[in-house]
């Protein structure tokens, strides 16, 4: 789901240096892998926001998570934190068929976190690939480091019937409002990796 943050929220999230791209855009991961190595199957649930100065190869805008959720197994959620840094907690996410299309939700402990609803598009699917640049800040050496992940599989049109930060008050998601909803899409017979971090300007 693509969204525009609150910008006074986004900005107190970024570490020094670090800008927001235009507009304080950003979105909302929802999803689910079933196979893959040492960390899968797992689900999961993130807030991201564009930032400057870390484009892919094909223009893709680069991004800082905000907060995240994944497990349900707690190997995956420390391995994310230890060695990519990103913000995340253990907890899970899960999909459900609704009258017109599906809701994904975010969960920690059996507490709802964020929910979004879409409607397929008929015949909207294409196949596509690229890369994603997540930046993070090492745990250990406080620098900032890009992780870069490739993805293939087929990018499928949806409409957005809505998306809120549904997380109780002084929860990590609560402090990051939507102004607005701009869109979705779903990804559908993906694959990616993780890759090895590497120091930003590398």
């Amino acid at each position: 789901m693509a969204v525009v943050w609150d910008e006074a929220a986004v900005r107190k999230a970024l570490p020094p240096g670090s800008e927001p791209a235009k507009g304080m855009t950003g979105g909302i991961n929802i999803y689910s892998v079933q196979r893959g190595n040492t960390i899968a199957p797992y689900s999961a649930a993130y807030l991201y926001v564009d930032i400057e100065g870390y484009d892919s190869s094909d223009g893709i805008k680069g991004r800082w998570m905000l907060a995240g959720v994944y497990g349900p197994q707690p190997k995956t959620s420390a391995a994310l934190k230890t060695y990519y840094g990103f913000p995340v907690r253990q907890g899970e996410s899960r999909l459900e068929a609704t009258a017109d299309g599906k809701r994904a939700t975010g969960s920690l402990n059996g507490q709802d976190l964020v929910t979004a609803e879409i409607k397929p598009v008929p015949n909207g699917c294409a196949p596509g690939a690229g890369v994603l640049n997540y930046v993070t800040m090492a745990r250990k050496t406080e620098q900032i480091v890009v992780n870069r992940i490739p993805f293939v599989g087929d990018i499928c049109k949806a409409d957005l019937v809505s998306a809120k930060v549904t997380a109780p008050s002084g929860d990590a998601f609560s402090a990051y409002p939507i102004a607005k909803l701009v869109g979705a899409s779903e990804f559908r017979n993906g694959a990616s990796a993780f890759s090895a971090p590497v120091p930003a300007g590398k």
